[in-house]
């Protein structure tokens, strides 16, 4: 994603979008072929069917998974915070940073730079500091209900500040986002192994079902509030207040699920 913004505006003037393609396209086969060539081979061994697990687990399906009340807990923010994040850092925080902070697209680039090596180092820091955090006693649920605030904050600071939030304001808006990707491993850990790998397939295609909804969301809101009136500035912070009570809305479900959803235990 660093090479998406900075490098792209720099080379596109030079070579045009179809060689950065085949570029790209060239980078992919690349990376085909080092997998191909370091990754071990994997060892096939008859499974029963349905998938049972050592401990004698069979798995039906993904009924069960979603059934499962902390995978219930974290859809909410999978789909709106998660899902919400990357919406943000793929797609809505250039045109804020154009049509609200006044950035040019070079300097819209460099913000996207910005905001991407942000969050490299942020998952770098993450999986440095998880292990000490959880011995420590700082699991994936008090993590998120300790840190999660931070982010809700951040975004209403960009709503208020409006055409005043550009880059950075966006960089911390992700960063503090990325309190919600522990989830991932959690809701794997949560789950036998016979069910593990289907957990997480469904709540990537919850995070992936969030992204798609609220680029497309956040669109049409723009569009809305235009056309109620608002100027484009005005459309940008409304669109993303509603997005803001969204988040606000799965943070609160996060908290209140915590009664009655089972807690983050390996099924037996």
């Amino acid at each position: 994603m660093l090479a998406s913004t900075l490098p792209v505006q720099w080379l596109m003037p030079v070579f045009g979008w179809r060689p950065l393609f085949w570029m790209l396209a060239g980078g992919i086969a690349l990376a085909m072929c080092v997998i191909v060539w370091q990754v071990p081979g994997w060892r096939l061994e008859p499974v029963a069917t349905p998938v049972q697990s050592a401990g004698g687990y069979v798995a039906q399906g993904y009924g069960e998974v979603w059934r499962h009340g902390y995978f219930r807990r974290m859809v909410p923010l999978g789909f709106f915070t998660y899902g919400g994040m990357v919406a943000m850092q793929t797609l809505w925080a250039g045109p804020w940073m154009v049509r609200v902070a006044g950035y040019s697209p070079r300097g819209a680039a460099a913000g996207l730079f910005l905001i991407n090596l942000c969050m490299l180092v942020t998952f770098w820091a993450w999986g440095t500091v998880n292990p000490w955090l959880l011995r420590k006693g700082f699991d994936t649920n008090r993590l998120i209900t300790i840190g999660l605030p931070s982010n809700l904050l951040v975004l209403a600071c960009i709503v208020a500040f409006g055409s005043d939030a550009g880059a950075w304001a966006w960089a911390l808006f992700c960063v503090t986002c990325t309190f919600v990707s522990l989830a991932q491993p959690a809701i794997g850990m949560a789950f036998p192994a016979a069910l593990a790998g289907r957990a997480l397939s469904a709540y990537n295609l919850v995070i992936f079902s969030g992204v798609f909804t609220i680029q497309w969301g956040v669109g049409l809101l723009v569009d809305a509030f235009s056309v109620a009136g608002l100027s484009e500035i005005d459309a940008y912070r409304a669109a993303m207040a509603v997005f803001l009570a969204c988040s606000v809305s799965a943070y609160g479900y996060f908290l209140l699920a915590k009664s009655h959803n089972a807690p983050q235990q390996v099924l037996t």
